[in-house]
C-alpha cells in the first residue's frame, strides 16, 4: 500500500514536471515562428535590400556634358576621360587605414575624402581623388586586393581649346555643395555642376540625364557582373554668339593690362567678344590640379575671377556724351546750330565747374562739342534738358540696371535720380549734381556691357534688347535647335538725321584735326568713337602730378565707345582701362586694334574701306 502510493505521487511529479516543459518547448516555438514571421513578413523589405546590396548594387552613370561651340561651329569645350577613386563605405569597413594605404600611391586630401565618405548614402561610393594618372591608377590595380570598398572609375571632365580666352564666358565645374544637394535632389554626391559662367547658366542643358547599371558585386564589393542597365542621354551643346578668332585677339590685345571690352551686334545684341583682364586658367579647376593652385587663384590681388565686363562698375566718363548729344536733340533742347562758348570753366551759383581743356574751346557746336569733348558744352546741355530727362533716356538705354545677359552675377550699376537723392538722403536733387551727371561722373556707374548696349540702342535707331551670349541650344540626338529669341526690352524712336548728327561727332574723335581719340585711327576704314576719362579721386589730389607719377589705385578709367562702320553701323565696341589713365591714350588704340580685327575676319567688308 505504501508502495503504491509513493509510486502514484512520483508519478504525479514527473507528469507535472513534463507538462511545463512541453509548455516551456511550445512557447519557444511560438516564439521562434513570431519572430520568423516577422523578419520574413514586416521586414522583408529592409532585409532583402541588405542582402541584394551586398550582393547586387545599382551604380550610377553620369552622362557627358554637352559641347559648347563658337559661332563658327568650332568647338570650345569637349570632354576628356579623367580616373577617380571611389570608397564604399559598408565593404571598406577600417576607413583610415585604406586612406592611410592610398596615400602611398596617391596624394589624398583627407579632409575631403573623410567629408565625401560621410555624406554618401547607404552602398552609394563617394569619391575620394579625382585626376589620377595612368601611372598611379596601374600602381594601384597591381595592389588591389589591398584595398576593400575601392573603386577606381572613369569620368568625363572638361577640355578646353583655350582656357584662358574664355575664362569669364564659360565658367567652370565643381562638386556639388551640402546646399546644391538640398535644393534639387536629382544630383548626388561627387556630382559636378557649372558654378560659374554659361556652364552654371545653363547647367540643365548641358548636363544631360545620368544612366545606372544594375551589377553584381564580389566580397570586395567590385562589379563581376552586368545584370541590366538604363544607358546615359548627353548633355545637349551650346552654339554661341562669340567668334574664337575675336576673342584670342582681345586676349592677346589685353596681355598685361587690366580693364574689359565688348563687341555687341547692333541688330541682334548677340555678344561677338567679350573679355576681362586679367584673366584665369579654367584647367586650374579641372581635377587634375590642386585646391592650393584653385586656392591662389581665388585671393589673387588683382581679382582674375571679376568679369568686369558685366561685373565691374565704373563712372563712364565723357563715353556718356553720346547719350547727353541724342537726347539734346531728341527733345529739343538744342540744334546742330546751337552755340555754346566754352571759356573753360562754367560757374552756377557759387560753384565753378571747369572744362578739361583749361584754356576753353571757344564757340562749341554739338558734333564739335563731341568731337572734342567739352565739358563746358555738356553741362550746359544738362541744365537745358534736367536730371528727369537724362534719368529717363538712360534708363531707356539700359544704364542703372541688368541687362539681362545669360552670364550670372551681372551687375546693375548705378543711375542717381531725384526719387532717389530723396530716399537715400531726403535732400532734394540739386543742379550742380545734374552738371557733373551730364559728362558721366558723380554718383552713375557703369558697366562696359552698358555701354554697348547703350550705343548699339542709339545706333539702330533705339531699339535696346536683352544681349546674348548662346545663339542656340542644339540637341545632337534629334538634330532639333532651340534659339534663343531676342527680347525687346525698350524702344524709342531716333530719327536717323539725329543718329548721323552723333556719328558725325564721332568720325570727327576718330579723325577730325582735334578730335579727342585719333589713336583709334584704322587706315582705310571710317567708323565713329567716343572718349571717356573718369575721375576715380578727386581732381585736387592729381593734378599737380604728372599721369606717370600718380600711384596705380587713384589714376583714372580709361574708355572708349565705337560704332562701326560709319555707313549703317553693325557692331558697338566698349572698351574699359581700369586705371588706365586717359581714354585717348590707352583705351582709344585698343579700340582700334579691335577694329582691325573686325576687318581681318571679314565682319567689316572689303568695300568699307578706302574712304
Amino acid at each position: 500500500m505504501l508502495l503504491k502510493v509513493l509510486k502514484d505521487e512520483v508519478l504525479e511529479y514527473y507528469k507535472h514536471r513534463t507538462y511545463w516543459f512541453i509548455g516551456i518547448i511550445i512557447v519557444m516555438f511560438a516564439g521562434l515562428i513570431m519572430r520568423l514571421v516577422y523578419l520574413q513578413i514586416y521586414e522583408y523589405d529592409k532585409y532583402k535590400k541588405l542582402s541584394e546590396n551586398n550582393r547586387i548594387r545599382i551604380v550610377k552613370v553620369r552622362a557627358d556634358r554637352g559641347f559648347i561651340l563658337d559661332r563658327k561651329g568650332r568647338l570650345l569645350v569637349k570632354n576628356t576621360p579623367s580616373y577617380e577613386l571611389k570608397v564604399v563605405k559598408e565593404d571598406a569597413g577600417d576607413i583610415d587605414g585604406l586612406l592611410r594605404s592610398l596615400s602611398k600611391y596617391v596624394q589624398i586630401d583627407r579632409e575631403y575624402a573623410l567629408k565625401s565618405i560621410q555624406r554618401s548614402y547607404f552602398y552609394e561610393p563617394a569619391v575620394i581623388a579625382r585626376g589620377l594618372t595612368f601611372e598611379q591608377v596601374a600602381e594601384i590595380l597591381e595592389n588591389y586586393n589591398d584595398f576593400k570598398g575601392l573603386e577606381v572609375d572613369i569620368e568625363s571632365v572638361r577640355e578646353y581649346i583655350d582656357s584662358k580666352a574664355l575664362s569669364h564666358i564659360l565658367g567652370y565645374l565643381s562638386e556639388v555643395t551640402e546646399n546644391d544637394l538640398k535644393t534639387d535632389s536629382s544630383y548626388s554626391s561627387g556630382d559636378m555642376i557649372g558654378k560659374t559662367g554659361i556652364e552654371k547658366v545653363y547647367e540643365q542643358e548641358l548636363r544631360g540625364v545620368d544612366g545606372a547599371r544594375q551589377v553584381e558585386v564580389d566580397s570586395y564589393g567590385r562589379p563581376i557582373k552586368t545584370l541590366s542597365e538604363k544607358h546615359t542621354i548627353t548633355g545637349n551643346d551650346l552654339v554661341l554668339t562669340l567668334d574664337m578668332d575675336l576673342q584670342r585677339a582681345l586676349h592677346s590685345i589685353f596681355e598685361g593690362k587690366k580693364g574689359a571690352a565688348v563687341v555687341l551686334d547692333i541688330e541682334t545684341f548677340g555678344v561677338m567678344g567679350l573679355y576681362s583682364a586679367p584673366t584665369f586658367d579654367l584647367n586650374i579647376f579641372s581635377p587634375f590640379h590642386t585646391s592650393g593652385e584653385r586656392m591662389s587663384i581665388m585671393t589673387d590681388q588683382t581679382k582674375p575671377l571679376l568679369n568686369r565686363a558685366i561685373e565691374g562698375a565704373y563712372p563712364p566718363g565723357s563715353v556718356y556724351k553720346i547719350l547727353m548729344g541724342m537726347a539734346g536733340l531728341l527733345e529739343r533742347k538744342v540744334t546742330l546750330d546751337t552755340v555754346v562758348n566754352c571759356t573753360g570753366e562754367l560757374r552756377y551759383g557759387n560753384f565753378t565747374y571747369r572744362c578739361w581743356k583749361k584754356e576753353g574751346h571757344g564757340p562749341m557746336r554739338l558734333i564739335d562739342a563731341i568731337a572734342e569733348s567739352c565739358d563746358v558744352y555738356f553741362y550746359q546741355l544738362g541744365l537745358n534738358l534736367g536730371i528727369d530727362d537724362i534719368e529717363k533716356y538712360s534708363s531707356i538705354l539700359g544704364l542703372g540696371k541688368t541687362t539681362g545677359i545669360d552670364l550670372p552675377n551681372e551687375k546693375s550699376g548705378f543711375f542717381p535720380g531725384r526719387d532717389w537723392k530723396r530716399r537715400k538722403f531726403k535732400e532734394s536733387w540739386y543742379p550742380g549734381e545734374t552738371i557733373i551727371t551730364s559728362i558721366g561722373q558723380g554718383y552713375m556707374t557703369t558697366t562696359p556691357l552698358q555701354i554697348a548696349v547703350m550705343m548699339a540702342g542709339i545706333f539702330n535707331g533705339g531699339t535696346v534688347m536683352k544681349p546674348k551670349i548662346v545663339e542656340f541650344v542644339h540637341n545632337p540626338v534629334t538634330d532639333v535647335k532651340i534659339h534663343t529669341p531676342m527680347e525687346t526690352v525698350a524702344e524709342i524712336e531716333i530719327p536717323k538725321w539725329i543718329v548721323d548728327a552723333v556719328m558725325d561727332g564721332m568720325v570727327k574723335v576718330i579723325y577730325g584735326n582735334t578730335g579727342t581719340g585719333y589713336r583709334a585711327r584704322v587706315e582705310g576704314v571710317s567708323y565713329g568713337g567716343k572718349t571717356g576719362t573718369a575721375q576715380v579721386v578727386s581732381l585736387s589730389k592729381t593734378e599737380h602730378m604728372e599721369e606717370d607719377e600718380i600711384p596705380e589705385f587713384m589714376r583714372d578709367h580709361a574708355w572708349f565707345g565705337a560704332v562701326v562702320p560709319e555707313e549703317k553701323p553693325k557692331y558697338a565696341i566698349a572698351v574699359l582701362m581700369q586705371h588706365g589713365g586717359s581714354g585717348s591714350r590707352s583705351a582709344a588704340p585698343v579700340a582700334g586694334a579691335i577694329v582691325n580685327k573686325l576687318v581681318d575676319l571679314g565682319y567689316v567688308r572689303a568695300e568699307e574701306k578706302g574712304n
